[in-house]
């Protein structure tokens, strides 16, 4: 055991389980703060339940004009259904940035063709206003051919988020400021039923203040959209002169990715992803940098990721033991016995035929784990 297993691993240690900075004090002055970091890094103790930031800066849009860029998103308020004369969806329509107005028109279902007529809905009342990008999820609703259609027959581009736990960013936020607005008024009113005040909600919101554009939404016009777009510009140069808080992570490195975790969930449960991966390139012209990664396979990962997403780690994958989570079948006897292995925290397509010798286990509180190396 080496000297900083001593102290990290020792329960009875202040420094046990604990921070970086306790560690580093422990360990002094036999090691630095960054031969400390380093070999934290290679610890799936550490890694797993290192803190994660869920707030940091993003990458922001770029466009010039009222409707350049209008975000979708559909609610579900199924406890309210009974409410509300079964209308169980809410289609939620933004103007991403320049002016903010908001559009949202109820619905009883939610496949892409009652999606396709609630959107025309909004165009009917929008004053001529159509979008140049229209940016969603990925939902089926949206997908789907008959908006597609629609769409490519209005010439209205489609545009899908494609990092995948931040869908549509700009509508979301809305979508927070809107239940805040109607529980605010069950709560008020002693009821659940929303319908008939919804569009009054909306109208309330559309003519508030909004502090990024420091204007109210009906007010920005094709003619004074300059002036909201120099106010969201200096903005977001201020937020700018904060120093990026890492180094550039590199190509090839191993990371973990933080986890989406709900809102009630657990901080002390392990907070990053099991399964490792790699960085397949580096988008430093983006701002802030975000990287693209690719698994242990090679296959590279649909979406981008920010830096905070991101722990490093290091593993020399050809000696580490990875944990199993169970054994899916057997085959030959003896010597020539192999196990079919299914690996925590990584998906089937990295179920592993293995020698049944190379299985390990220790016991825990609860049951047996199995280690196991795909070496042959």
């Amino acid at each position: 055991m080496t000297e900083l297993e001593k102290f990290y691993y020792d329960p009875r240690h202040y420094a046990g389980y604990s921070a970086t900075d306790n560690l580093t004090r422990a360990a002094k002055p036999n090691f630095s703060r960054n031969k400390v970091t380093r070999w934290l890094e290679t610890q799936d103790a550490y890694t797993l339940h290192r803190l994660s930031r869920r707030k940091f800066p993003r990458l922001h849009y770029t466009v010039s004009n009222i409707d350049d860029l209008w975000e979708a998103d559909l609610i579900k308020l199924r406890n309210l259904e009974s409410y509300n004369d079964e209308y169980l969806y809410l289609l939620v329509i933004i103007d991403v940035l320049i002016s903010k107005y908001a559009w949202i028109e109820p619905l009883r279902d939610k496949t892409s063709k009652h999606v396709t007529t609630a959107f025309q809905r909004v165009l009917s009342k929008s004053d001529g206003r159509v979008p140049v990008y229209l940016q969603t999820d990925k939902g089926k609703v949206f997908i789907g051919r008959p908006l597609q259609k629609f769409l490519e027959e209005n010439d209205i581009c489609f545009h899908v988020a494609r990092n995948p736990d931040i869908k549509a960013a700009v509508v979301e936020h809305f979508n927070r400021t809107l239940k805040e607005r109607m529980w605010r008024y069950f709560t008020q009113k002693n009821t659940r039923h929303y319908v008939d005040v919804l569009q009054d909600i909306v109208s309330a919101y559309n003519h508030t203040r909004h502090s990024s554009i420091r204007m109210q939404p009906p007010v920005v016009t094709r003619e004074n959209a300059r002036v909201a777009r120099e106010n969201i510009v200096r903005r977001w140069r201020k937020s700018e002169k904060m120093k990026r808080a890492q180094k550039a992570k590199y190509v090839g490195e191993l990371v973990r990715v933080s986890r989406t975790k709900a809102t009630f969930e657990k901080g002390y449960e392990a907070r990053w992803s099991e399964e490792i991966f790699r960085i397949h390139r580096v988008l430093e012209w983006r701002k802030p940098r975000v990287y693209e990664l690719s698994d242990l396979a090679d296959e590279v990962i649909d979406g981008i990721f920010y830096e905070q997403e991101l722990a490093r780690v290091e593993k020399n994958l050809r000696e580490e033991e990875f944990i199993v989570d169970r054994v899916i079948k057997t085959r030959g006897r003896g010597a020539n016995k192999q196990v079919l292995v299914s690996w925590r925290g990584y998906p089937s397509k990295f179920d592993t035929w293995i020698p049944a010798s190379n299985l390990t286990s220790f016991q825990d509180e609860e049951r047996p784990i199995s280690h196991g190396s795909s070496e042959q």
